[in-house]
C-alpha cells in the first residue's frame, strides 16, 4: 500500500475511534448540578447531532476510500479536505461535550 493510502487508512481508524469514544461519553453523560436543564438538553442535542454527522461523514469517506486506486491523484487530493472537515467536526463535538461535562461556559 502506498504511504499516502496508508495514511488515509490510519486516519479513518483514528477517526472511527474518536467517534466511538464520543458516543460512549454521550451514553454515560452526567450533567453538572449547577446548570439549567433546558441549556443542558440543547447542548446534548447539538452534540448528538454533531457526532451523528461525524459518523455519517466517516462512513462516506470509508466507502469512497474502498474504491480508490493508488494512481488516482484527484481522488486522493479530495480526501484531504474531507478529512479536515471530519476532524474539525470531531474537535467541535469534543469541545461541546467537554463544555457540558466540566461546566465550562461558552
Amino acid at each position: 500500500m502506498p504511504p499516502v493510502l496508508f495514511s488515509f487508512a490510519r486516519n479513518l481508524k483514528i477517526s472511527r475511534f474518536a467517534i466511538d469514544v464520543l458516543m460512549q461519553r454521550l451514553t454515560h453523560l452526567q450533567p453538572p448540578p449547577q446548570r439549567g436543564a433546558d441549556r443542558d438538553a440543547q447542548l446534548v442535542g447539538q452534540t448528538l447531532a454533531s457526532v451523528a454527522a461525524c459518523d455519517q461523514l466517516h462512513n462516506e469517506l470509508r466507502e469512497q476510500f474502498r474504491g480508490i486506486q493508488a494512481s488516482d491523484a484527484g481522488a486522493i487530493a479530495c480526501f484531504g479536505a474531507r478529512f479536515e472537515e471530519l476532524h474539525r467536526r470531531i474537535s467541535e463535538s469534543i469541545a461541546r461535550l467537554n463544555s457540558f461535562e466540566y461546566g465550562i461556559q461558552s
